[in-house]
C-alpha cells in the first residue's frame, strides 16, 4: 500500500518540467514581441516613405517632404530616422523619378535575441515616383 502512495505525489516532476520548458516559452514569447516591435516600425516607415514620395512628386519641396515622413513617423524615436530624397528640388522636372529612402535603427531589447540580430536592427523603406 505504501508502495503505491510514493508514485503518485509528482509535485516534484512537475516542478522540473516547468523549469525546464519556462525558459524556452519565455523566449518564444519575447521572440514575438520584438517581432511585432520591428514589423510595427516597418509599417510606419513604409506608409512615411509612400507619403513623403507622394509629396514630392506634387512639387513639395525637400523641407516639406521631410516634414511630412516626420510627421508620419511621430511615434518613433526621430534621432534614429533617416531620410534621403533624390533628386534634389532644383533638380526635378516632369516625368523623372523622385526617389525616397526612408532608414531606421530599431533597437533590439531582449538580450538573448539581441545577440542572434544586430542591434540596432536597420529597416530600410524606398519609395520611387515619377513626377507629375
Amino acid at each position: 500500500m505504501k508502495i503505491l502512495k510514493i508514485f503518485q505525489d509528482t509535485k516534484g516532476q512537475s516542478m522540473v518540467e516547468t523549469a525546464l520548458i519556462l525558459p524556452i516559452i519565455l523566449l518564444i514569447l519575447f521572440g514575438i514581441i520584438e517581432f511585432g516591435r520591428i514589423f510595427n516600425a516597418y509599417i510606419i516607415i513604409g506608409n512615411a516613405s509612400r507619403e513623403g514620395a507622394r509629396h514630392a512628386v506634387v512639387g513639395g519641396s525637400d523641407s516639406d517632404i521631410i516634414g511630412t515622413i516626420n510627421y508620419n513617423t511621430s511615434t518613433l524615436d526621430a534621432t534614429a530616422i533617416s531620410i534621403t530624397i533624390t533628386p534634389s528640388s532644383a533638380n526635378r522636372v516632369r516625368g523623372i523619378a523622385v526617389t525616397v529612402k526612408v532608414d531606421y535603427d530599431v533597437e533590439i531589447v531582449v538580450p538573448l535575441i539581441s545577440s542572434i540580430l544586430p542591434s540596432p536592427f536597420t529597416l530600410t523603406s524606398r519609395t520611387v515616383m515619377r513626377m507629375e
